[in-house]
């Protein structure tokens, strides 16, 4: 009958479509490997990543790389070694705005967020971060932040650092142990 001749039709495009889907997936999947792959070799090479606004550098796009800004490094200096003497993020933005210093963007403007992120960029002591952020999986491809540092890939970079790596980890240190340990208010009952 007919309708039996329509029925094996839709069957056979049904399984058509099932075997180019399947083959288009497997495909995606072989070019994130192939992606995954590239960026492994990029990082042991210390390709530089992202759009390169970092305060404190001019991106050098010719060399692929990082020049220093000098104004902008002493400002940077300044975080680090305030952080270092004690002074919290707070503290580090009301100095900042007193002094007039300015921003990436030639603006005195800052927040206890941009002061967080300047102390974590290891940009900063010479080094290029890899895995700050990862694609959850082949198929959906969403950016999502990696918030474990401990799975962060740190390559020495082809440009000059405006700290000391010491200073670095001497600000990575008390800044850790500010995180593990929150205040106290028991005093004020």
């Amino acid at each position: 009958s007919p309708s039996r001749g329509l029925g094996d039709v839709y069957k056979r495009q049904e399984l058509r479509l099932s075997i180019m889907a399947t083959m288009a997936q497997e495909e995606s999947r072989k070019i994130s490997e192939r992606v995954l792959a590239g960026q492994k070799i990029s990082r042991q090479n210390g390709v530089l990543y992202g759009s390169g606004n970092i305060i404190g550098y001019d991106r050098d796009k010719v060399n692929r790389t990082y020049v220093i800004n000098e104004e902008q490094a002493a400002t940077i200096r300044m975080v680090f070694t305030l952080y270092s003497q004690g002074y919290g993020e707070k503290a580090i933005v009301n100095e900042l705005s007193r002094l007039g210093r300015k921003d990436g963007h030639g603006n005195v403007s800052w927040s206890c967020t941009k002061i967080s992120r300047i102390l974590r960029n290891a940009t900063y002591m010479g080094y290029v971060c890899y895995n700050k952020s990862k694609v959850n999986n082949y198929l959906e491809k969403k950016r999502i932040n990696n918030l474990d540092e401990t799975s962060f890939v740190y390559v020495k970079g082809n440009f000059e650092p405006i700290v000391s790596e010491a200073l670095w980890h001497e600000c990575e240190h008390i800044r850790k142990s500010r995180i593990s340990s929150p205040v106290s208010y028991t005093h004020l009952r």
